[in-house]
């Protein structure tokens, strides 16, 4: 390269690839023929340049599900009780972590839910 700072791109890139992924992934159009072709190619385009990203040393992180814990270094957005979590977990991912050569380069935003104050633990974690 000729030591321009690629980063902003590449985060920009990274985030882009990840929002179509889960927009795809959401948004499955109806198994006509000309509809499945058309996914079938977005996908080989999408996976293409994930693993280009990938072999570049970009690693996105898609924290939606995780359980959360302070300290992470993620930025929370939103925070709601919920009777579906057992403990604080994330709910959604609104900006994934970007991660380059190992370092973080673009915070996580992600919204997160904790458990309803009356509902009752139970061993394993969840409500009861």
């Amino acid at each position: 390269m000729n030591g321009t700072d690629f980063t902003p791109v590449l985060v920009e890139l990274a985030t882009g690839v990840w929002r179509l992924r889960g927009k795809l992934a959401a948004n499955e159009p109806d198994e006509t023929e000309n509809s499945a072709k058309l996914m079938r190619s977005l996908k080989r385009q999408l996976t293409s340049m994930a693993d280009a990203l990938h072999d570049a040393g970009v690693h996105v992180q898609d924290h939606t599900g995780e359980p959360f814990d302070a300290g992470q270094s993620v930025d929370v957005v939103a925070y709601s009780v919920s009777s579906e979590v057992g403990r604080e977990t994330v709910v959604e991912t609104i900006t994934p972590t970007v991660y380059i050569n190992g370092n973080i380069t673009q915070r996580g935003q992600i919204v997160v839910a904790g458990p309803d104050a009356g509902q009752a633990p139970t061993p394993d974690g969840a409500g009861g």
